[in-house]
């Protein structure tokens, strides 16, 4: 007698959508800047450099960039350091 074997996988995505009331910009002390600042998400950096969100996370992880972490555990990054000329593109 033959055995059939069924193999089944899933796959499941999650998606963590951050919206600010009214598309207004966030404003939070940065410490590295030593002032107030513009903070967006990573996907909002990646938009503003046109890089990936892995090469935002990188620069952050490399200390590259200015970033805060919200008490719920949202990355935010710092305007004013994208705009620095030696951010490393590859």
């Amino acid at each position: 007698m033959k055995r059939k074997r069924t193999e089944i996988t899933i796959e499941v995505d999650e998606v963590t959508q951050v919206t600010v009331p009214n598309n207004r910009l966030i404003s939070v002390w940065c410490t590295a800047c030593g002032a107030e600042t513009t903070m967006v998400t990573p996907g909002q950096a990646a938009r503003i450099k046109g890089v990936t969100v892995r090469r935002i996370n990188r620069w952050v992880e490399s200390d590259l960039v200015h970033f805060v972490e919200t008490e719920d555990g949202f990355l935010l990054v710092c305007v004013n350091s994208l705009s620095q000329k030696t951010l490393p593109e590859a």
